[in-house]
């Protein structure tokens, strides 16, 4: 096995310029979106661009032309992504099922990405939570790895106490996720080692494999706190934007229901599950009744179905189309959706949960660009209501959203992007 990939290492990997790129990810929809937009537009700038990813999302990177290397992950994903992952309560039980899975997720990824390499690929692109395996994988094979981070590991910790808004807070938090997940890498990390042999990396932990690292960050610099300078390798970027579909059009209940009235407040929760459908439901039409304000309720992977006068619930529908639409937002503050509001120039109350939803939310409230946040598990009519009829009555908010809105779109993430792959070309 020693030999085969000793061939892989010196097989011929660019031709003129044009690079061979495996990008690698998983996750939610909000998760995946940026990198098929990514994908698309390195695809564009004339490289050969493959997706490693579930089958789940595979038809989001096909839509943009670029062939997908299925990573067999349909039943761990599922689990890994269910709504009982957000319980404050798991028991013991629960608790070594989800280790269980993870660890056997890190080990369908590593052999799906030492898989793919063999078609070519000179550099992956690799999502945080698989950066760890692939940049072994990339030691092991005479491979470039780039971390290519929409969320980034030391803004998900927030809640544990970590200053994170200093670079030695997000160092420290940095460090605080890779020792916990360690365990859930660890059957994978010793299955490369033992596959690739010596010339894989031989240090035994996620953080030190990713030490030196090179890092690019999918968010706008202008959103981060200036005494947080990121680790030695690591930039921030600018948003890498879904990929747009030019024929999209709203269907008749949703563009009917935007021309009968004043422009609504968006509700959505992206794949979060907060109290459950049914009082969510509840809350939002209460908040919406006590206004005064007309809503467009997203499902999401709750499955939320609002009624009610001036309320209309929709499935997936493009950011960059519906928020310019709304009046304002309230949402989980995922990274990316967090930046579709404020590209969109409409202020928010973001409602955060877990992850580095609770960095974010703190980041849109310290800028001025959100009245406040309510944490999701202290949601209640009352502290919605109170936060959210502020931000649709201050007109400052909106005004700040705007100037913020002007700075993003003069970003372009995806030229960070390929000015790291010209300097890969120009060091060869």
């Amino acid at each position: 096995m020693r030999a085969f990939w000793s061939v892989v290492r010196s097989a011929p990997l660019c031709i003129l310029g044009r690079m061979r790129i495996l990008l690698v990810t998983w996750g939610s929809t909000g998760d995946v979106l940026p990198y098929a937009g990514l994908g698309a537009r390195l695809k564009a700038a004339g490289h050969e661009v493959t997706a490693a990813t579930s089958e789940r999302h595979a038809a989001r990177f096909q839509a943009g032309g670029m062939p997908v290397h299925i990573l067999p992950l349909a039943r761990h994903e599922e689990s890994a992504l269910s709504a009982e992952r957000f319980d404050r309560w798991q028991s013991p039980a629960r608790l070594r099922r989800r280790k269980r899975n993870a660890q056997e997720m890190t080990q369908v990824i590593a052999r799906g990405v030492l898989e793919a390499v063999t078609n070519g690929a000179e550099i992956i692109l690799a999502h945080p939570m698989t950066h760890p395996l692939c940049a072994v994988i990339a030691e092991g094979t005479g491979r470039t790895c780039i971390g290519i981070y929409a969320a980034s590991p030391g803004m998900l910790v927030p809640q544990a106490g970590a200053n994170t808004a200093t670079g030695r807070g997000y160092r420290a938090a940095e460090r605080l996720v890779w020792a916990a997940t360690h365990p859930l890498y660890a059957p994978a990390l010793s299955w490369l080692q033992r596959e690739l042999g010596a010339r894989s990396r031989r240090f035994r932990t996620p953080s030190g494999i990713l030490r030196g690292a090179r890092v690019l960050h999918g968010f706008s610099p202008a959103l981060l706190p200036k005494r947080l300078v990121l680790p030695q390798g690591h930039k921030c970027a600018g948003y890498w934007w879904p990929t747009t579909d030019s024929t999209w059009r709203p269907d008749d209940r949703l563009a009917d229901f935007l021309a009968s009235g004043p422009a609504p407040v968006f509700f959505g929760f992206g794949s979060l599950s907060i109290g459950g459908a049914e009082p969510l439901s509840d809350m939002i039409k209460s908040v919406v009744r006590r206004l005064g304000v007309r809503a467009v309720v997203q499902a999401g992977w709750q499955g939320l179905d609002v009624h009610g006068d001036g309320i209309l619930t929709i499935g997936e529908c493009p950011h960059d189309w519906l928020f310019p639409r709304m009046s304002a937002l309230v949402h989980h503050a995922g990274s990316g959706t967090v930046g579709a509001g404020l590209r969109a120039g409409v202020p928010a109350v973001p409602v955060p949960l877990v992850l580095d939803q609770p960095f974010w939310a703190r980041r849109l409230t310290a800028l001025g660009l959100s009245p406040g946040y309510v944490s999701a598990r202290r949601l209640t009519a009352d502290s919605l209501s109170a936060t959210l009829r502020t931000a649709l009555q201050d007109k400052r908010y909106r005004e700040r959203c705007a100037k913020i809105s002007r700075t993003i779109e003069s970003e372009d993430g995806t030229i960070a992007v390929l000015d790291e792959l010209e300097g890969h070309l120009a060091s060869r």
